[in-house]
């Protein structure tokens, strides 16, 4: 039996990741920003249709995933890493989720959406602009999501795709142009949704543009998931969460 009890990659702990089969964002930007010493495992699970179909059949698939990433890879903490997956019953389906997992995993488990609400509660935020790439459909349960939490949203707009397998083709500047032609006085903050979009690049850029926070699904999501670690470090590029 080996004395050993963590990967040489995480000895401040180890990070399971669940994502969307499309695209490879939330991994590469977590890796990109982890701090030393924190390790970062990914599976995937099938999705296809931006869709309230498409997101419940992807839905089922998470179980299992949570087992392997606890059982097999010996992760410390899981995020369930899909923004829409996340918000997809409306306010407090996250909390069910999470509770399911944790249960399920006998480990601490959270989501994108959850580290979201957590990193909008951080910066005192009370009002956002939302930019995405979902289908119309998936933008109206997101407005109704944060809505229901207490957030005024003052428009949801952006790419409207109907495949995820596209998203991952959305050019950062795409998303920074929704996010400024969409700006209004009455949002606090902006939120690029979707852990399918590369766009941790942007988000200084925007900030320093539009003179407010900015908000991206990945950088919530390692910020959120980091506290659960007890890992507390500024780390340059990923904005004003991550600079307090």
């Amino acid at each position: 039996m080996s004395s050993y009890k963590t990967m040489v990659d995480g000895w401040r702990g180890s990070i399971g990741l669940i994502t969307p089969a499309p695209s490879n964002a939330t991994e590469a930007e977590f890796n990109r920003y982890r701090p030393d010493g924190v390790g970062v495992q990914t599976t995937r699970i099938r999705l296809f249709e931006s869709s309230y179909e498409g997101m419940k059949k992807m839905t089922s698939y998470v179980d299992d995933a949570a087992l392997m990433l606890a059982e097999s890879a010996l992760v410390d903490v899981i995020l369930f890493s899909c923004t829409a997956g996340s918000f997809l019953e409306g306010s407090g389906y996250d909390q069910k989720l999470i509770k399911h997992l944790e249960k399920l995993t006998k480990l601490t488990v959270t989501t994108t959406t959850t580290c979201i609400l957590e990193a909008i509660n951080e910066l005192g935020i009370t009002s956002l602009n939302i930019v995405t790439p979902y289908a119309a459909g998936i933008n109206e349960r997101e407005r109704l999501f944060f809505e229901g939490c207490g957030i005024k949203v003052t428009g949801v707009s952006g790419a409207l795709l109907g495949m995820a397998q596209d998203v991952p083709k959305v050019p950062a500047g795409d998303m920074y142009r929704y996010a400024v032609a969409t700006d209004c006085p009455e949002a606090d903050a902006t939120l690029i949704s979707c852990t399918g979009l590369h766009v941790s690049n942007i988000i200084e850029k925007l900030e320093r543009d539009l003179q407010k926070p900015v908000l991206t699904s990945n950088q919530c999501g390692l910020w959120g998931i980091l506290r659960k670690l007890n890992v507390r470090e500024k780390i340059p590029g990923l904005g004003m969460l991550f600079n307090r």
